[in-house]
């Protein structure tokens, strides 16, 4: 009798053990469950916030179009003015040139007239969802903040394959170009690859080589093509090709990257930048020899920090010469280009023009005033917005280029692309809004 009752408790043992492991793993399953669909509720949320974001800088696109149209209009008309809005009536572009000169999370619905002119308030994305007889409900989407800047203390932009070259126009403001000193060109951020491979120089050999177009290798970061055109008030076609005392009216950089800072220093043989512990550096006198036909241009060695907490690995700060005839600079043939030689890899750029003295043209400008930042402006727009879906909340900020309604609609890439030993193809781009575009 007592044999068969130990049996018995045996097989209740197996059974409680045996139910507590089937618990755990309904447990487990259940928990899983939970989780992915709170992961999937999240990113459905994200997602949507993020929609919500794009919903307002496509809006704000609007919304600066109106800006520019304002303006041309105020320009032939001098009574239209900034002032504050009054009232909630028909939005006029006196109420669009106070909202862009007085910048707020507002503005762009202000513009748009969803928001009343005496209201602040989100806009909702998607308007209005119908449930049932005559009921309404508000959706969960909205953009909360979106900010236009029309002044940025620097230009940004992305080179790739298929865009190798960008053209800017240095527009800083009335007086601020003959007080810039030094242009900073940042390159290769952290956001492209933290991988680098300077394949572009020899360590060994102390030499740059250059690989084929058709060669596999790739140097990261890339090497870069820096490009400064300017002129004084007169110049001819021929005194692009002039140096003078000091004096450039063009300047052609080639920076190759390293990852060896010994080797990125003053050296005549070298023809190289300075690297001082802290930036590379170009001298002026460098940058006229680049234009000067008895001199043979070298390329710069730029040392590219691996282990940087920068946002780019690379940078370099560029004296700036005075032009043929020693200025001042015209401000309408003050520009800035940068290619990618190579084509590859996809690469950030942030240009920066520093004054090193004097006010930089404009009490916006930032720093101290022995290393002042210019706002560059009629360039690029920054479009900061934020979107919402239920609590949840993403962030976007974009830079878009601008046209220079005293310059024209942009610029062409190439005058003539060199296809191979087949052609030749030349490329033209016409805007038919000549004051604005994206």
């Amino acid at each position: 009798m007592l044999k068969k009752y130990k049996k018995g408790a045996a097989s209740f043992y197996i059974v409680a053990f045996s139910t507590l492991i089937l618990v755990l793993i309904a447990t487990s399953f259940a928990l899983v469950i939970t989780s992915e669909i709170a992961r999937t509720s999240n990113d459905d949320l994200s997602q949507s916030a993020y929609d919500s974001a794009l919903a307002g800088t496509e809006d704000a696109k609007v919304a600066y179009s109106n800006y520019r149209r304002c303006v041309e209009a105020a320009n032939n008309n001098p009574s239209i003015r900034a002032e504050v809005p009054v009232g909630n009536g028909e939005v006029t572009c006196k109420d669009i040139l106070y909202w862009m000169e007085h910048p707020d999370c507002y503005m762009v619905g202000h513009i748009l007239g969803k928001i009343p002119k005496s209201e602040q308030a989100e806009v909702v994305v998607g308007g209005v969802e119908k449930t049932g007889a005559g009921g309404e409900t508000t959706t969960n989407q909205a953009y909360t903040c979106v900010i236009i800047n029309t002044e940025l203390n620097d230009y940004r932009t992305t080179l790739t394959a298929s865009k190798r070259v960008q053209t800017m126009k240095a527009s800083v403001g009335t007086g601020a170009y003959n007080e810039v000193k030094k242009l900073k060109l940042s390159w290769y951020s952290v956001r492209n690859d933290a991988s680098l491979k300077f394949t572009n120089y020899n360590e060994t050999k102390n030499m740059v080589s250059f690989p084929a177009f058709g060669s596999s290798t790739i140097s990261v970061p890339p090497t870069v093509e820096l490009q400064i055109v300017q002129t004084g008030p007169t110049f001819t076609l021929g005194q692009f090709d002039q140096t003078a005392s000091g004096q450039t009216n063009r300047g052609t950089l080639y920076l190759v990257p390293t990852g060896n800072s010994n080797r990125a220093r003053n050296s005549a043989e070298n023809y190289i930048g300075i690297w001082n512990g802290s930036s590379n550096r170009v001298s002026a006198g460098q940058v006229v020899k680049t234009n000067d036909r008895w001199v043979m241009n070298r390329s710069f060695l730029t040392y590219c920090d691996k282990n940087s907490t920068a946002e780019f690995y690379c940078s370099v700060e560029v004296e700036m010469p005075m032009p043929i005839g020693g200025g001042p600079r015209n401000n309408d043939t003050f520009m800035i280009s940068i290619a990618l030689p190579y084509q590859q890899p996809d690469t950030d750029f942030s240009i920066e023009l520093i004054c090193t003295s004097g006010t930089c043209g404009t009490a916006a400008a930032t720093g101290s005033p022995e290393d002042r930042r210019a706002k560059i402006n009629n360039t690029q727009i920054s479009i900061d917005s934020t979107g919402r879906a239920n609590d949840l909340y993403r962030r976007v900020e974009t830079r878009l280029e601008t046209a220079d309604t005293t310059f024209g609609a942009g610029y062409p890439y190439y005058a003539l692309e060199v296809l191979g030993p087949d052609g030749f193809q030349k490329m033209m781009t016409v805007n038919y809004e000549n004051y604005f575009y994206f």
